[in-house]
């Protein structure tokens, strides 16, 4: 009887959890802005967001695969564990977002704004990279394998534990950041910048 409860109080609280305002989801597929809007848990695969507010909004969880997020306004939202496979977010603003654990396989990012976002244990294989504006952000853990990273400043991060295996790495810079000694090596081949503050180990 006690495992039965058990079960059921953690089945209850884990779709609570992930349980989206059916308001607020006709309010973002009919206007796009959702300031602030409860979307956890939403299936919102392929949909147009294109330069849709959503500042402070709640997508943790939220399934965005393949969604067109071009200029959409993301400052301050939380998307933890959100799926954002192939989504097309050029020129979007991730500014203090949190992106912590996205799967975002393929995602394409082009002049994105990311300064201050958290991005820890998040998956960005395969994705495109350029020009981001990545001022005080904080990535750790990350999978980068495969991507596509451009003109990107990526200065003073702990990249010890990311990895970056198969990456193209064209006019980037690694100033004062921490990596893997073999991740040093593959940075120099590809003739992205590193400087005597660069840590490899």
């Amino acid at each position: 009887m006690k495992i039965f409860m058990i079960l059921f109080t953690i089945i209850f609280l884990n779709l609570h959890l992930n349980a989206y305002s059916k308001e607020d989801l006709k309010i973002l597929k009919k206007h796009k802005d959702c300031i602030a809007c409860d979307l956890r848990g939403a299936d919102l695969k392929g949909i147009d967001l294109r330069g849709a507010d959503l500042t402070d909004a709640d997508f943790s969880g939220a399934d965005l695969d393949g969604a067109d997020l071009v200029h959409a306004n993301f400052y301050e939202a939380n998307l933890k564990d959100a799926k954002l496979v192939n989504a097309n977010a050029r020129f979007a603003n991730f500014k203090k977002a949190n992106l912590t654990g996205v799967k975002a396989k393929g995602i394409v990012f082009k002049g994105t704004i990311l300064s201050y976002a958290k991005i820890v244990n998040a998956d960005f294989e395969d994705a495109r990279l350029w020009n981001l504006d990545l001022r005080k952000t904080i990535i750790k853990n990350t999978n980068f394998k495969n991507a596509a990273i451009a003109i990107c400043n990526l200065n003073g991060l702990d990249l010890v534990n990311s990895n970056l295996q198969g990456t193209i790495l064209w006019k980037s810079t690694f100033n004062g950041s921490i990596l893997k000694k073999k991740d040093c090596e593959h940075i120099k081949k590809q003739g992205a910048k590193l400087n005597s503050l660069t840590i490899c180990q």
